[in-house]
């Protein structure tokens, strides 16, 4: 049971969509991601990713992975390292095969 003095964060305060729609400009041209841009802005993390993708699509600039991609692939990567050696050696012979990796 939480305690009576405890007190919940309160929600950020969305921007205007013009605001945002700056901030999210901004934020492409500098390399801030997505999650960050949403938290900034108070956002929906999909709103700010389309604008994202668009505002790069017209800049030509590559798709940037998110924190959660990044963290996923962390996680694989930590698993792999606590397997034995012929069970990560399959493992890498399937995903090279499964995806083409050479």
């Amino acid at each position: 049971m939480p305690s009576p003095t405890a007190v919940a964060a309160l929600p950020p305060i969305r921007m205007t969509q013009v605001a945002a729609t700056e901030a999210v400009r901004a934020g492409v041209a500098d390399g801030t991601s997505v999650r960050r841009l949403a938290q900034i802005t108070g956002w929906s993390v999909g709103w700010v990713s389309e604008l994202a993708k668009e505002f790069r699509d017209k800049a030509n600039l590559p798709a940037q992975p998110s924190r959660d991609e990044l963290d996923a692939l962390q996680e694989c990567i930590d698993a792999l390292d606590s397997l034995e050696d012929t069970t990560r050696q399959r493992v890498l012979v399937y995903l090279s095969d499964r995806f083409g990796i050479h």
